[in-house]
């Protein structure tokens, strides 16, 4: 096993260091990224922690030390264990952070966000381009280099599980395209924040696409004609899951059930129950 401690290349002009966040488990840390050679960019100064802070600035600061130009943080997106160390980064060296547009205003009573990225904006200084993908977060951006890499954010995990909670802005139907969006990209290799690279890259988001599909067929067979509730419809949904957690599995299937609803397959009551507009 890899330590932790250590930075690691990940690919051309990329290199990453595990800093330990309060992530989802099973996972436990989330990447920073150092993206560019004699000038670069930290993606995601993640922890709120101050020692895994401490880590984190004084890896930048030996690049600093060596001669290199540091030219700002970037964030994926607003999750707390992606933007933990944020703002103490930037006053630490004294440099702006960039976030998509609506990473700024969700962001806008924690942490400022200096300049914004929008899709297809190309970080300064750098060829790595920034691909807007809402899904599991509105403002949620991924970077892709000319080489194949792509950071992914939380679009994709080797560690731990990706969760759209609708009531944080996720949005299944838009997950679910911008993963088709990313596969038709032809990645190299995936750098999430949580774990190890993935370089059976186009096939892990088919696989992605295709997981989220098959557990969307089980929610919908869990509603009835007759209107139920969103627990019994989770726990039926997820009958083959009986240790996931249960807030996992309600918000994962509500985000499917708006999905369903939308494509006229299932109904919301005001109640908060859902029941089927017809069987196949």
């Amino acid at each position: 096993m890899r330590d932790e401690t250590e930075i690691e290349a990940v690919g051309e002009a990329v290199s990453r260091l595990a800093l330990r966040t309060p992530t989802l488990p099973p996972a436990t840390h989330t990447n920073s990224y150092f993206v560019g050679l004699r000038a670069f960019y930290v993606v995601e100064p993640a922890s709120p922690w101050p020692e895994e802070q401490q880590r984190l600035h004084d890896a930048v600061a030996r690049r600093i030390a060596a001669g290199d130009t540091l030219l700002g943080a970037v964030v994926t997106h607003h999750h707390g264990d992606h933007v933990g160390g944020a703002a103490e980064f930037c006053a630490r060296f004294a440099v702006p952070l960039f976030a998509h547009p609506l990473t700024r205003d969700r962001l806008a009573d924690r942490v400022a966000v200096d300049r914004t990225l929008d899709d297809g904006a190309v970080l300064p200084g750098l060829d790595v381009r920034a691909l807007h993908t809402p899904g599991h977060a509105p403002g949620h951006l991924c970077f892709a280099h000319a080489s194949g890499w792509m950071i992914v954010g939380d679009m994709v995990a080797s560690e731990g599980t990706i969760l759209i909670d609708t009531s944080d802005g996720g949005d299944m139907h838009a997950y679910l395209t911008q993963l088709e969006r990313l596969a038709s990209l032809a990645p190299a290799r995936l750098l999430p924040a949580h774990g190890a690279p993935i370089d059976d890259a186009v096939a892990r988001l088919r696989f992605y696409i295709a997981h989220r599909l098959a557990r969307e067929a089980r929610v919908l067979d869990a509603v009835t004609d007759e209107p139920c509730a969103l627990d019994a419809i989770a726990a039926r949904a997820y009958a083959d899951s009986p240790h996931a957690p249960v807030f996992l599995t309600e918000r994962s299937a509500h985000a499917h059930l708006v999905r369903l609803a939308s494509h006229g397959h299932i109904t919301h009551h005001g109640d908060g129950r859902w029941s089927r507009n017809g069987r196949a």
